[in-house]
């Protein structure tokens, strides 16, 4: 092994050492958001015009620099529960459990988390086509990291390799937390051709403490230094717009803050369907994302893609989101592929609170 490559690893060592024991922990963001609508937004359980919806979500990122890429996956069933009889009557009840797991190589640091969920949609017209609807999700989490891909200086035997013992105090290699997060939504159907939605969320209500150290002053290891996953804001907002027989348009956006962090994103998806009386349509959608960088400025982070398809209750949707702030020096390697799909139970097609992808 060359004193270059020795080096280098050291290096990329110690990066992800800072990474994942020093900086304030950030939420995983899927750019196919609806298609994971209970993490975006509790008060979308249970929000569709079908008795039962199944979705899952397969993320693929920066396979290119790594050795192997940050991968993550969710999953999540919801139901929907009209109410036909009393004061309640065109109300609509959800309930939905939600499994997600993010993992980064080559630690193999994975964050897992459980959430159950449910939502409350309130008729706000007597032909059930403007809602109002509230949610609220417990979760449970845990994260982990393996000790033994890490390597660290005192462990080079001085030639060419890293077979030594490290001297380095590490702490417990898991930890587990609970959650709160609430949200609300509105959804009007006008007609046939037009629908709208607006919805926003709050994550992280309790701020769990997010760090795999404890306190340096507690003698009795038990309490977690301060170092908390902070609260996450999430506006997100579009509409349906059928503009003739075989097209529709469905233009929407995101906004989210955490912390320091902020991220914008901005987009179209275009619905094709070649016959209107089939149920089989084409998506081609495009979107731009901005962030907020350390200096505390905007800058464009990323241009996304999306193809998709919809075959009866069926949606499968591909995306890639191409970088663009590292794209002179990376030129492969950099993006984040995504993989979606999601499938309605006995489907009624009467306007829901959640569009597709």
């Amino acid at each position: 092994m060359s004193a270059k490559l020795i080096t280098l690893r050291i290096f990329y060592t110690f990066f992800l050492l800072i990474g994942i024991f020093h900086l304030q922990g950030q939420d995983l963001q899927f750019s196919q958001y609806y298609s994971a609508p209970l993490q975006l937004n509790p008060a979308l359980t249970g929000g569709f015009g079908a008795k039962y919806r199944v979705s899952a979500i397969y993320r693929d990122q920066w396979r290119g620099p790594l050795e192997r890429s940050i991968s993550s996956f969710g999953a999540s069933l919801d139901l929907r529960f009209d109410i036909n009889s009393g004061a309640l009557s065109g109300d609509a009840a959800g309930v939905g459990l939600q499994f997600i797991t993010d993992q980064a190589s080559p630690v193999d640091l994975s964050t897992n988390l459980i959430a159950v969920s449910g939502g409350f949609h309130k008729s706000l017209s007597r032909n059930q086509k403007k809602y109002i609807s509230a949610g609220a999700q417990l979760v449970t989490g845990q994260r982990n990291i393996l000790y033994e891909n890490l390597v660290f200086q005192d462990q080079f035997d001085g030639v060419n390799s890293f077979s030594g013992v490290t001297g380095e105090d590490l702490p417990s290699n898991n930890f587990g937390f609970s959650d709160l997060a609430v949200g609300l939504n509105f959804v009007n159907t006008v007609s046939t051709d037009v629908q709208y939605y607006i919805g926003a969320s709050l994550q992280h209500v309790l701020e769990p403490q997010f760090s795999f150290y404890k306190k340096d002053n507690d003698v009795n290891q038990q309490s977690k230094s301060d170092s908390r996953l902070k609260r996450k804001y999430t506006l997100h907002a579009g509409s349906t717009l059928r503009t003739s027989e075989n097209l529709s348009i469905s233009p929407r956006l995101l906004f989210v803050n955490q912390g320091e962090s902020m991220r914008g994103l901005l987009g179209t998806v275009f619905i094709i369907e070649p016959n209107h009386t089939d149920a089989f349509n084409f998506h081609l959608g495009t979107w731009l994302t901005g962030v907020r960088d350390f200096e505390g400025g905007a800058k464009l982070d990323d241009i996304g893609f999306l193809v998709g398809m919809s075959m009866g209750d069926l949606f499968i949707g591909m995306s890639y989101d191409l970088n663009l702030r590292d794209i002179v020096k990376y030129t492969t390697g950099q993006g984040a592929f995504e993989l979606s799909i999601t499938y309605l139970g006995n489907y009624e097609d009467e306007g829901g609170a959640c569009p597709t992808f």
